[in-house]
């Protein structure tokens, strides 16, 4: 099987970038792992980064004439490669091009529970009396914890007003405020379509911090407990939340889902991250949760990656060989 893994510099800190310019680009040092790993599977695997220029980036993708694309990272790869056809693992454009608000209002459509939540556009308006205080205040389609610090838990109009700010001009987005849900923060992997698989269940417990923000989770300072201790209901319904997720929203080969277990014992779904960190703890580059799940489940990098091609190699109906499937 001929993969290409493509890559592109600040692929998981552009947003926060805005705010600071200085945070370590791991991007190629993700890639690498990604490429090591799937050639230790046995898969002739080249590395091609995505440029702004298209037509070169096409030209370089097509003299590597790779069966399937590995790393998508941006909506304008998932929209170039479904426009040209070319197979790649991971969600497609109709999903990673929704935004979080618009994810939210299916999740609620379904009845999966989600924190309510208000989009601000302006300063003009800003209007939570819908919600009450505390509050959690994010951007529209913030990644990586960009833009996220303590004070974006808020509890006040005035300080409000100031996350909002942050967001508005420095991430250039609208802001997502949301009702804050307290509890234990969990987040779960799935790999495949049809009947995804759930992995060891992640549990981020804060170090020095109110919530998970950037530098918190880039410089791998969380308290990872993987397994999380759950007991058996909250486990099976954790997981239930998960895969209903995964499916409403039309995910697919691999992703994400982050909630919050609440104090009585709800799984409030946060977001569902299609372009979730895939790195296990070895190597330059952060440590991506589903990492950590892997690394829990007994699999080395080779065999974690080399699941999720292939359950985008049957999505596809492609063979080892990169033929369609009879």
């Amino acid at each position: 099987m001929k993969v290409c893994v493509i890559w592109r510099k600040y692929r998981n800190v552009e947003l926060q970038r805005r705010i600071d310019e200085n945070v370590y680009d791991d991007a190629y040092d993700e890639a690498l792992q990604h490429a090591a790993a799937l050639k230790k599977a046995g898969h002739e695997v080249t590395l091609v980064e995505w440029k702004g220029d298209i037509t070169r980036f096409y030209n370089e993708l097509m003299k590597e004439k790779p069966d399937i694309v590995f790393n998508a990272s941006s909506k304008e790869e998932v929209a170039f490669l479904e426009l040209m056809g070319i197979p790649f693992v991971g969600s497609g454009l109709d999903l990673v091009s929704t935004c979080k608000a618009t994810r939210k209002k299916i999740l609620a459509y379904h009845k999966i529970p989600t924190p309510k939540f208000v989009v601000i556009k302006t300063h003009k308006e800003i209007d939570v009396k819908e919600l009450k205080f505390p509050l959690f205040v994010k951007p529209l389609r913030g990644r990586g914890s960009a833009g996220i610090s303590d004070e974006n838990i808020v509890d006040s109009y005035d300080v409000l007003k100031k996350v909002v700010s942050k967001i508005l001009n420095k991430i250039q987005q609208p802001a997502l405020v949301e009702d804050y849900i307290k509890g234990r923060e969990l987040t779960v992997g799935l790999i495949g379509n049809e009947d995804p698989v759930v992995l060891p269940v992640v549990e981020i417990k804060y170090n020095g911090c109110r919530t998970n923000n950037f530098h918190h989770k880039m410089n791998d300072n969380e308290i990872i407990e993987c397994p999380a201790k759950l007991n058996e209901f909250e486990l099976k319904l954790v997981k239930k939340i998960a895969k209903q997720t995964f499916k409403v929203l039309g995910a697919r080969d691999y992703g994400r889902v982050d909630m919050i277990l609440s104090e009585n014992g709800v799984p409030y779904v946060l977001e569902l991250n299609t372009y979730a960190g895939l790195t296990l703890p070895e190597g330059e580059a952060h440590i991506g949760y589903m990492g950590y799940m892997a690394r829990a489940a007994g699999l080395s990098a080779t065999e974690f990656l080399n699941r999720i091609l292939y359950s985008a190699l049957r999505r596809h109906k492609l063979n080892e060989k990169g033929s369609e499937a009879m």
